[in-house]
Protein backbone atom coordinates (compact mmCIF):
# COMPACT_ATOMS: atom_id res chain seq x y z
CA UNK A 1 0.00 0.00 0.00
CA UNK A 2 1.42 3.34 -1.05
CA UNK A 3 0.26 5.00 2.06
CA UNK A 4 2.40 2.80 4.34
CA UNK A 5 4.90 4.11 6.57
CA UNK A 6 7.58 1.95 4.66
CA UNK A 7 7.33 4.02 1.98
CA UNK A 8 7.56 7.65 3.94
CA UNK A 9 11.10 5.92 5.14
CA UNK A 10 12.32 5.38 1.78
CA UNK A 11 10.87 8.79 0.59
CA UNK A 12 13.24 10.03 3.39
CA UNK A 13 16.25 8.15 2.94
CA UNK A 14 16.26 9.13 -0.46
CA UNK A 15 15.93 12.63 0.20
CA UNK A 16 18.87 12.38 2.16
CA UNK A 17 21.25 10.81 -0.37
CA UNK A 18 20.22 13.46 -2.37
CA UNK A 19 21.27 16.58 0.44
CA UNK A 20 24.69 14.97 1.04
CA UNK A 21 25.81 14.32 -2.35
CA UNK A 22 25.81 10.66 -1.29
CA UNK A 23 22.96 9.64 -4.18
CA UNK A 24 23.98 6.39 -6.17
CA UNK A 25 22.63 5.21 -9.81
CA UNK A 26 23.82 3.34 -11.95
CA UNK A 27 26.08 4.27 -14.29
CA UNK A 28 25.46 3.74 -18.51
CA UNK A 29 28.36 3.64 -20.64
CA UNK A 30 28.03 2.73 -23.92
CA UNK A 31 31.35 3.63 -25.80
CA UNK A 32 33.94 1.41 -25.87
CA UNK A 33 36.54 3.82 -26.57
CA UNK A 34 36.79 4.67 -22.72
CA UNK A 35 39.79 4.10 -20.60
CA UNK A 36 38.37 2.33 -17.79
CA UNK A 37 39.52 2.38 -14.36
CA UNK A 38 36.39 0.85 -12.36
CA UNK A 39 37.30 -1.98 -14.03
CA UNK A 40 37.96 -4.87 -11.40
CA UNK A 41 39.68 -7.26 -14.14
CA UNK A 42 43.46 -6.39 -13.37
CA UNK A 43 44.80 -8.98 -15.54
CA UNK A 44 42.59 -8.19 -18.36
CA UNK A 45 41.73 -11.57 -18.77
CA UNK A 46 37.84 -10.91 -20.10
CA UNK A 47 39.24 -10.12 -23.69
CA UNK A 48 42.17 -12.38 -23.30
CA UNK A 49 41.91 -14.64 -26.24
CA UNK A 50 43.86 -17.59 -25.21
CA UNK A 51 41.69 -17.38 -22.27
CA UNK A 52 38.33 -17.39 -24.05
CA UNK A 53 39.50 -19.84 -26.46
CA UNK A 54 40.39 -22.33 -23.84
CA UNK A 55 37.50 -21.49 -22.36
CA UNK A 56 35.38 -22.84 -25.63
CA UNK A 57 36.83 -25.34 -26.01
CA UNK A 58 36.01 -26.63 -22.25
CA UNK A 59 32.19 -25.65 -22.89
CA UNK A 60 32.07 -27.56 -26.10
CA UNK A 61 28.98 -29.77 -27.07
CA UNK A 62 27.62 -29.10 -23.60
CA UNK A 63 24.54 -27.32 -22.47
CA UNK A 64 24.60 -23.93 -21.46
CA UNK A 65 22.32 -23.57 -18.53
CA UNK A 66 22.21 -25.18 -15.23
CA UNK A 67 19.41 -27.09 -13.61
CA UNK A 68 19.81 -27.05 -9.73
CA UNK A 69 21.35 -26.51 -6.08
CA UNK A 70 24.94 -28.60 -6.30
CA UNK A 71 22.90 -30.56 -3.25
CA UNK A 72 20.39 -31.45 -5.44
CA UNK A 73 21.97 -32.63 -8.85
CA UNK A 74 25.79 -31.47 -9.84
CA UNK A 75 25.16 -30.86 -13.92
CA UNK A 76 28.94 -30.09 -14.69
CA UNK A 77 31.73 -32.24 -13.94
CA UNK A 78 33.35 -28.90 -14.53
CA UNK A 79 32.73 -27.94 -10.63
CA UNK A 80 34.89 -30.99 -9.44
CA UNK A 81 37.33 -29.62 -12.09
CA UNK A 82 37.24 -26.03 -11.06
CA UNK A 83 37.58 -26.64 -7.47
CA UNK A 84 40.35 -29.07 -7.47
CA UNK A 85 42.28 -26.19 -9.85
CA UNK A 86 41.56 -24.29 -7.33
CA UNK A 87 43.04 -26.51 -4.36
CA UNK A 88 46.10 -27.06 -6.74
CA UNK A 89 46.62 -23.60 -7.05
CA UNK A 90 46.41 -22.38 -3.75
CA UNK A 91 48.13 -25.43 -2.27
CA UNK A 92 45.30 -26.65 -0.11
CA UNK A 93 43.51 -29.83 0.53
CA UNK A 94 40.45 -28.93 -1.12
CA UNK A 95 38.28 -25.92 -2.23
CA UNK A 96 34.24 -25.62 -2.12
CA UNK A 97 32.58 -22.87 -4.69
CA UNK A 98 30.27 -20.61 -4.47
CA UNK A 99 28.53 -18.08 -6.96
CA UNK A 100 30.17 -15.13 -5.47
CA UNK A 101 32.08 -13.57 -3.23
CA UNK A 102 29.79 -12.17 -1.57
CA UNK A 103 27.92 -15.29 -0.91
CA UNK A 104 31.01 -17.11 0.18
CA UNK A 105 31.80 -14.38 2.67
CA UNK A 106 28.09 -14.12 4.06
CA UNK A 107 27.54 -17.98 4.18
CA UNK A 108 30.67 -19.04 5.76
CA UNK A 109 30.27 -17.10 8.37
CA UNK A 110 26.72 -17.43 9.10
CA UNK A 111 27.50 -21.11 9.04
CA UNK A 112 30.91 -20.92 11.21
CA UNK A 113 29.97 -18.77 13.75
CA UNK A 114 27.46 -18.91 16.61
CA UNK A 115 26.31 -16.40 19.28
CA UNK A 116 29.08 -17.73 21.46
CA UNK A 117 31.79 -16.68 19.23
CA UNK A 118 33.72 -13.39 19.13
CA UNK A 119 34.79 -12.22 15.65
CA UNK A 120 37.31 -9.53 15.39
CA UNK A 121 37.26 -7.90 12.07
CA UNK A 122 39.65 -4.65 10.80
CA UNK A 123 37.23 -1.58 10.49
CA UNK A 124 37.48 -1.49 6.76
CA UNK A 125 36.98 -4.81 5.96
CA UNK A 126 34.46 -5.80 3.08
CA UNK A 127 30.97 -5.06 4.14
CA UNK A 128 29.92 -8.79 2.83
CA UNK A 129 32.10 -9.66 5.99
CA UNK A 130 29.79 -7.60 8.38
CA UNK A 131 26.73 -9.07 6.47
CA UNK A 132 27.95 -12.94 7.45
CA UNK A 133 28.83 -11.20 11.00
CA UNK A 134 25.68 -9.91 11.42
CA UNK A 135 23.50 -12.96 10.09
CA UNK A 136 25.30 -15.10 12.26
CA UNK A 137 24.84 -13.74 15.73
CA UNK A 138 27.92 -13.64 16.82
CA UNK A 139 29.74 -10.94 19.22
CA UNK A 140 30.74 -8.18 16.25
CA UNK A 141 34.45 -6.70 18.03
CA UNK A 142 36.30 -3.71 15.47
CA UNK A 143 39.55 -3.16 15.92
CA UNK A 144 41.16 0.26 13.76
CA UNK A 145 42.25 -0.28 10.38
CA UNK A 146 45.23 -2.43 10.59
CA UNK A 147 46.17 -1.06 14.27
CA UNK A 148 47.34 -4.65 15.98
CA UNK A 149 48.03 -3.02 19.11
CA UNK A 150 44.47 -2.25 19.29
CA UNK A 151 43.89 -6.05 17.95
CA UNK A 152 46.05 -7.56 20.94
CA UNK A 153 44.48 -5.40 23.47
CA UNK A 154 40.88 -6.26 22.29
CA UNK A 155 42.11 -10.31 22.18
CA UNK A 156 43.38 -9.87 25.86
CA UNK A 157 40.49 -7.99 26.99
CA UNK A 158 38.11 -10.81 25.68
CA UNK A 159 36.86 -13.95 27.64
CA UNK A 160 35.05 -15.50 24.38
CA UNK A 161 35.72 -18.97 23.99
CA UNK A 162 35.89 -19.13 20.07
CA UNK A 163 37.75 -16.26 18.57
CA UNK A 164 38.12 -15.58 15.18
CA UNK A 165 40.19 -13.04 13.21
CA UNK A 166 38.78 -11.88 9.96
CA UNK A 167 40.65 -9.50 7.53
CA UNK A 168 41.08 -8.67 3.97
CA UNK A 169 44.65 -9.23 2.49
CA UNK A 170 44.27 -5.89 -0.06
CA UNK A 171 41.67 -3.21 1.04
CA UNK A 172 39.47 -2.47 -1.74
CA UNK A 173 38.82 1.48 -0.90
CA UNK A 174 42.34 2.07 0.17
CA UNK A 175 44.89 -0.08 -1.95
CA UNK A 176 46.88 -1.15 1.05
CA UNK A 177 47.51 -4.58 2.87
CA UNK A 178 46.94 -6.25 6.32
CA UNK A 179 49.62 -6.90 8.33
CA UNK A 180 49.26 -10.82 8.15
CA UNK A 181 52.24 -11.80 9.68
CA UNK A 182 51.40 -10.37 13.21
CA UNK A 183 47.37 -10.93 12.35
CA UNK A 184 49.03 -14.80 12.57
CA UNK A 185 51.37 -14.34 15.58
CA UNK A 186 47.96 -12.93 17.43
CA UNK A 187 46.31 -15.26 16.67
CA UNK A 188 48.34 -18.20 17.71
CA UNK A 189 48.85 -16.50 20.94
CA UNK A 190 45.33 -16.29 21.77
CA UNK A 191 44.23 -19.19 20.32
CA UNK A 192 41.85 -17.87 17.44
CA UNK A 193 40.81 -19.16 14.26
CA UNK A 194 41.56 -17.07 11.15
CA UNK A 195 39.82 -15.96 7.86
CA UNK A 196 41.03 -14.11 4.90
CA UNK A 197 39.37 -12.70 2.09
CA UNK A 198 41.52 -12.63 -0.82
CA UNK A 199 39.43 -11.15 -3.15
CA UNK A 200 41.55 -8.59 -4.64
CA UNK A 201 45.18 -10.32 -4.08
CA UNK A 202 44.72 -13.96 -5.98
CA UNK A 203 46.28 -13.79 -9.15
CA UNK A 204 48.29 -10.67 -8.66
CA UNK A 205 50.75 -11.57 -5.48
CA UNK A 206 53.35 -14.59 -4.56
CA UNK A 207 55.37 -16.50 -6.88
CA UNK A 208 51.89 -18.85 -7.75
CA UNK A 209 50.40 -15.70 -7.79
CA UNK A 210 47.60 -17.08 -5.35
CA UNK A 211 47.41 -13.74 -2.86
CA UNK A 212 49.55 -12.73 0.07
CA UNK A 213 49.01 -15.32 1.74
CA UNK A 214 51.56 -17.01 -0.55
CA UNK A 215 53.83 -13.76 -0.96
CA UNK A 216 54.19 -13.14 2.96
CA UNK A 217 54.60 -16.81 4.11
CA UNK A 218 51.89 -17.38 6.00
CA UNK A 219 49.72 -19.94 4.36
CA UNK A 220 50.31 -22.66 6.50
CA UNK A 221 48.59 -20.42 9.48
CA UNK A 222 45.01 -19.27 7.94
CA UNK A 223 42.39 -21.58 8.47
CA UNK A 224 40.64 -20.25 5.83
CA UNK A 225 41.01 -18.46 2.31
CA UNK A 226 38.40 -16.90 0.61
CA UNK A 227 38.51 -15.50 -2.96
CA UNK A 228 36.44 -14.51 -5.76
CA UNK A 229 36.48 -15.38 -9.35
CA UNK A 230 35.24 -11.63 -10.16
CA UNK A 231 38.19 -9.99 -10.00
CA UNK A 232 41.48 -10.62 -11.76
CA UNK A 233 40.22 -13.92 -13.01
CA UNK A 234 37.55 -12.03 -14.71
CA UNK A 235 34.58 -14.68 -14.27
CA UNK A 236 31.77 -15.19 -11.56
CA UNK A 237 31.70 -17.00 -8.54
CA UNK A 238 33.63 -17.52 -5.15
CA UNK A 239 35.48 -19.80 -3.18
CA UNK A 240 36.83 -20.91 -0.36
CA UNK A 241 40.35 -23.26 -0.10
CA UNK A 242 40.68 -24.97 3.02
CA UNK A 243 40.70 -28.53 4.50
CA UNK A 244 38.48 -30.95 4.02
CA UNK A 245 36.81 -30.83 7.22
CA UNK A 246 35.60 -27.49 6.66
CA UNK A 247 34.52 -28.52 3.17
CA UNK A 248 32.59 -31.16 4.70
CA UNK A 249 31.27 -28.54 7.39
CA UNK A 250 30.25 -25.60 4.45
CA UNK A 251 28.18 -28.06 2.21
CA UNK A 252 25.92 -29.46 4.91
CA UNK A 253 25.75 -25.52 6.97
CA UNK A 254 26.18 -22.96 4.35
CA UNK A 255 22.60 -21.60 3.36
CA UNK A 256 24.31 -19.18 0.69
CA UNK A 257 25.65 -22.76 -0.88
CA UNK A 258 22.81 -24.84 -0.39
CA UNK A 259 20.07 -23.13 -1.44
CA UNK A 260 21.39 -21.23 -4.77
CA UNK A 261 21.22 -23.02 -8.24
CA UNK A 262 24.87 -23.85 -9.22
CA UNK A 263 26.67 -21.74 -11.68
CA UNK A 264 26.38 -22.39 -15.33
CA UNK A 265 28.61 -24.80 -17.51
CA UNK A 266 30.16 -21.16 -19.29
CA UNK A 267 31.00 -19.76 -16.30
CA UNK A 268 33.11 -22.62 -14.64
CA UNK A 269 34.81 -22.82 -17.75
CA UNK A 270 35.81 -19.50 -17.88
CA UNK A 271 36.99 -19.68 -14.38
CA UNK A 272 39.12 -22.51 -15.35
CA UNK A 273 40.64 -20.99 -18.02
CA UNK A 274 41.48 -18.06 -16.99
CA UNK A 275 43.44 -19.57 -13.09
CA UNK A 276 44.95 -21.95 -15.72
CA UNK A 277 46.30 -18.75 -17.49
CA UNK A 278 47.63 -17.26 -14.41
CA UNK A 279 49.12 -20.48 -13.15
CA UNK A 280 51.34 -20.43 -16.12
CA UNK A 281 51.75 -16.63 -16.26
CA UNK A 282 52.43 -15.78 -12.45
CA UNK A 283 54.77 -12.90 -13.14
CA UNK A 284 51.84 -10.51 -14.89
CA UNK A 285 51.01 -9.61 -11.34
CA UNK A 286 54.64 -7.84 -10.33
CA UNK A 287 54.21 -6.53 -13.80
CA UNK A 288 50.49 -4.72 -13.01
CA UNK A 289 52.12 -3.63 -9.54
CA UNK A 290 55.09 -1.84 -11.04
CA UNK A 291 52.31 0.21 -13.48
CA UNK A 292 50.57 1.20 -10.00
CA UNK A 293 53.42 2.65 -8.61
CA UNK A 294 54.19 4.48 -11.36
CA UNK A 295 50.73 5.95 -11.59
CA UNK A 296 50.62 6.63 -7.89
CA UNK A 297 53.91 8.60 -8.26
CA UNK A 298 52.26 10.93 -10.76
CA UNK A 299 49.54 11.66 -8.73
CA UNK A 300 51.91 12.22 -6.08
CA UNK A 301 53.67 14.61 -8.17
CA UNK A 302 50.03 16.55 -8.82
CA UNK A 303 49.79 17.19 -5.06
CA UNK A 304 47.33 13.93 -4.45
CA UNK A 305 47.53 11.69 -1.58
CA UNK A 306 46.96 7.87 -1.83
CA UNK A 307 46.85 7.01 1.37
CA UNK A 308 48.73 3.75 2.33
CA UNK A 309 48.15 2.30 -1.08
CA UNK A 310 50.60 -0.36 -2.06
CA UNK A 311 49.03 -2.19 -4.67
CA UNK A 312 46.97 -2.03 -8.14
CA UNK A 313 43.99 0.17 -6.18
CA UNK A 314 45.17 3.56 -6.13
CA UNK A 315 42.96 6.03 -4.23
CA UNK A 316 42.95 9.68 -4.76
CA UNK A 317 42.30 11.56 -2.04
CA UNK A 318 39.66 14.37 -2.43
CA UNK A 319 38.41 17.63 -0.09
CA UNK A 320 35.17 16.73 -1.01
CA UNK A 321 32.31 14.76 -2.31
CA UNK A 322 31.64 17.36 -4.63
CA UNK A 323 35.19 17.68 -5.97
CA UNK A 324 35.21 13.96 -6.60
CA UNK A 325 31.89 14.17 -8.52
CA UNK A 326 33.33 17.08 -10.51
CA UNK A 327 36.64 15.69 -11.44
CA UNK A 328 34.96 11.66 -12.03
CA UNK A 329 32.49 13.71 -14.26
CA UNK A 330 35.25 16.12 -16.15
CA UNK A 331 37.30 12.59 -16.87
CA UNK A 332 34.55 10.69 -17.91
CA UNK A 333 33.88 13.98 -20.70
CA UNK A 334 37.37 13.30 -21.55
CA UNK A 335 37.40 9.41 -21.99
CA UNK A 336 37.89 8.34 -18.72
CA UNK A 337 35.91 5.81 -16.04
CA UNK A 338 37.19 6.50 -12.97
CA UNK A 339 34.55 6.43 -10.09
CA UNK A 340 34.06 8.57 -7.33
CA UNK A 341 34.02 6.96 -4.11
CA UNK A 342 31.87 8.86 -1.06
CA UNK A 343 30.31 7.93 1.92
CA UNK A 344 28.82 5.68 3.17
CA UNK A 345 31.22 3.10 0.97
CA UNK A 346 34.08 4.94 2.91
CA UNK A 347 34.33 7.03 6.01
CA UNK A 348 33.11 10.65 6.15
CA UNK A 349 35.50 13.23 5.08
CA UNK A 350 37.49 10.47 2.72
CA UNK A 351 35.74 11.14 -0.43
CA UNK A 352 38.12 9.88 -3.31
CA UNK A 353 38.37 8.94 -6.61
CA UNK A 354 39.49 4.80 -6.97
CA UNK A 355 41.73 4.11 -9.90
CA UNK A 356 41.64 0.47 -10.97
CA UNK A 357 45.18 -0.44 -12.40
CA UNK A 358 44.82 -2.76 -14.99
CA UNK A 359 47.21 -4.91 -17.53
CA UNK A 360 47.15 -2.92 -20.80
CA UNK A 361 46.91 0.69 -18.81
CA UNK A 362 50.03 1.70 -21.45
CA UNK A 363 52.71 4.60 -20.70
CA UNK A 364 50.81 6.70 -22.81
CA UNK A 365 47.28 6.00 -21.42
CA UNK A 366 48.50 6.95 -18.09
CA UNK A 367 49.83 10.21 -19.15
CA UNK A 368 46.88 11.07 -20.82
CA UNK A 369 44.90 10.47 -17.39
CA UNK A 370 47.52 12.64 -15.43
CA UNK A 371 47.49 15.50 -17.49
CA UNK A 372 43.57 15.74 -17.48
CA UNK A 373 43.65 15.35 -14.06
CA UNK A 374 46.42 18.36 -13.72
CA UNK A 375 44.03 20.59 -16.19
CA UNK A 376 40.93 19.57 -13.77
CA UNK A 377 43.04 20.83 -10.82
CA UNK A 378 43.83 23.94 -12.37
CA UNK A 379 40.78 25.36 -13.54
CA UNK A 380 39.57 24.78 -9.55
Amino acid sequence: MTNSPIFDRIHRAIEQRKATMQLRSIPQYTDNNFIDLSTNSYLSLHCNASVLENARALTSQKYYGNLASRLVSEQSPLFSVLEQEIASWEQTECALLFNSGYAANVGILQALCTKDTEVFCDRLNHASIYDGIILSGAKLNRYRHCDMKELEERLKASCSKEKLIITDTVFSMDGDRAPLADICTLAKKYNCLIMVDEAHASGIFGNCANGLCEEDGVSDFVDIRMGTLSKSIAGLGGYCAVKSEFRDYFINFCRSFIYSTALPHPVLAHNISAIRFIRANPASGKQLLSMADSFRTGLHELGFSTLDSTTQIVPCLMESEEKALSLSAFLRNNGIIVPAIRPPTVPKGTARLRFSIFLGLTADKQHYILEQIKKWKSSL
